[in-house]
């Protein structure tokens, strides 16, 4: 019997067939050497899933764009993998990536690890801690063991696409789980590369109020939605964007189906709110660092 766990490798595409050949080159660098590739395709219209025969993975074509959350929930369902890693097709790994998120999976069996994603041209960081607990990591490169994946739940499916990630992140959380960025592991992507701000506005705002009402203590719940109120205004009133109107619209719709959610994770809370409120303003204040960093402020 291989010493090595299976780990099953479940890429969600759309229109990615100019992403392919890099991904799969990349892709045959990693040392780990057990793995599967499943790539679920979301009605792709260009070449995608007709060029995936000339790759090592399988491939599961959907006849509707389901949404990252629930392509990524139909690939897990068909994976065989002790371990499970979400991967978009735009991510290009490093060699020992994989070897060592496993490695550092044993030594932290109750962690959802994401490896640290850089964009093409900028240097690793100092892997000094080489792990830190975090309220949230990037679904673009997410590793989640099979036995947390089957305790916290799939990704919610009301997501589209946007937050899902984080809902998954501050879910597991609650339940006593933990969320690590492993600073020694290495991927690139181009974040944002494939989609509009704007065009997906509504899905953001629609997303992260659900989020916020599903899993939030009230006293957060409250002052974000007012924020949030304000800048869908001062939106409609510049942009025009009809959408917004219907994400706040969704989730009036959907309040009572919310709560019962909300009721099933917070009766099976585990871990303090007020923790992952901490990681939560951590959060906010690295990634203004990080956007005063890219400025050269």
């Amino acid at each position: 019997m291989s010493t090595h766990p299976l780990v099953s490798l479940i890429v969600v595409t759309y229109n990615s067939a100019a992403e392919l050949a890099s991904f799969f080159a990349a892709l045959a660098g990693t040392t780990y050497p057990r793995y599967e590739v499943i790539v679920v395709d979301n009605a792709s219209t260009d070449t995608t899933v007709a060029d995936l025969a000339a790759y090592p993975a399988t491939p599961i074509a959907s006849s509707t764009n389901l949404g990252f959350g629930r392509g990524c929930n139909r690939g897990a369902a068909a994976a065989q993998g002790e371990y499970l890693v979400f991967l978009n097709p735009d991510v290009q790994v490093t060699p020992e990536w994989l070897s060592v998120l496993m490695q550092h999976s044993q030594q932290h069996p109750e962690a959802m690890l994401c490896p640290s994603t850089l964009y093409p041209d900028q240097p690793p960081p100092p892997p000094v801690p080489p792990l830190e607990v975090v309220a949230a990591v990037p679904g673009c490169a997410l590793f989640v063991p099979r036995a947390t994946w089957q305790q916290v739940g799939p990704f919610d499916e009301h997501i589209f696409l946007y937050w899902e990630d984080t809902e998954l992140c501050w879910r597991a959380s609650l339940l006593g789980y933990r969320i690590m960025a492993d600073f020694v592991s290495i991927v690139y992507h181009q974040r944002g590369a494939s989609t509009g701000f704007r065009r997906w506005d509504d899905e953001l705002t629609k997303n992260s109020l659900y989020t916020y009402l599903k899993l939030m203590r009230w006293r957060r719940v409250l002052p974000f939605t007012l924020v949030l109120a304000v800048k869908t205004l001062l939106k409609l009133a510049i942009y025009r964007q009809p959408g917004l109107g219907r994400a706040w619209w969704w989730n009036i719709r959907h309040l009572p189906q919310t709560l019962r959610a909300r009721r099933l994770v917070l009766d099976k809370r585990q871990t303090a709110p007020i923790i992952i409120e901490r990681l939560i303003a951590e959060h906010a204040r690295r990634m203004r660092r990080e956007r005063r960093a890219r400025r050269g402020d």
